[in-house]
C-alpha cells in the first residue's frame, strides 16, 4: 500500500522524512519505506501519524477524499477492532473463510483479529475496507 498522500501532506507542512521519523520515533529509512509502500506501516503507527497530520486514515490511504479527522484515538483497541470486523462480516453475510482466504492468511490468524487477541495488519484492514466499501477509521473506532 503506497501512501502518496502522506508524502504530500508532509511536504505541504515543509517537513522532511527525518523530521517525521524523529516524531514517530523510528529511523528515517523505516519511515521512507512506509511512505513509499516498500514496507507496511503498523496500524498503531499509521494512526499516530494521521493524528499528527490531523487527517483521517481513510484519507491517508486513499479510501476517501475527506481529510477531516473528527475523532482521535491514541491507542487502537484490538478488541474493538475485532468487534467491528465481526459486525462488518455479518452485515455482508460472510463467514470468516470469505475474508481470510482472499487475504491469503489462515483461519486462526483471522480469528485472532476478530477476537481482538491480535491487532489486524494495516494491509489486511485496508483490503477489507476497500473490498466491502467500509472505513478504516470506522473499523478502528475513530468515528461512529
Amino acid at each position: 500500500m503506497k501512501l502518496d498522500r502522506l508524502r504530500d501532506i508532509r511536504e505541504s507542512l515543509e517537513l522532511t522524512q527525518a523530521d517525521v521519523a524523529k516524531i514517530m520515533k523510528v529511523h528515517r529509512s523505516t519511515f521512507s519505506g512506509w511512505e513509499t509502500g516498500k514496507d507496511s506501516i503498523p496500524l498503531q503507527k499509521l494512526n499516530k501519524l494521521c493524528n499528527f497530520y490531523n487527517v483521517s486514515i481513510d484519507y491517508a490511504t486513499g479510501l476517501s477524499n475527506n481529510s477531516k479527522n473528527n475523532y482521535k484515538v491514541d491507542n487502537i483497541n484490538p478488541k474493538n477492532v475485532g468487534k467491528n470486523l465481526k459486525i462488518l462480516r455479518k452485515q455482508n453475510n460472510l463467514v470468516q473463510k470469505d475474508i481470510f482466504l482472499p487475504l491469503n492468511t489462515t483461519s486462526s490468524t483471522y480469528s485472532a483479529y476478530e477476537t481482538g487477541k491480535v491487532l489486524i495488519k494495516t494491509d489486511f484492514l485496508y483490503a477489507i475496507a476497500k473490498k466491502y466499501n467500509s472505513s478504516m477509521d470506522l473499523l478502528i473506532g475513530k468515528k461512529d
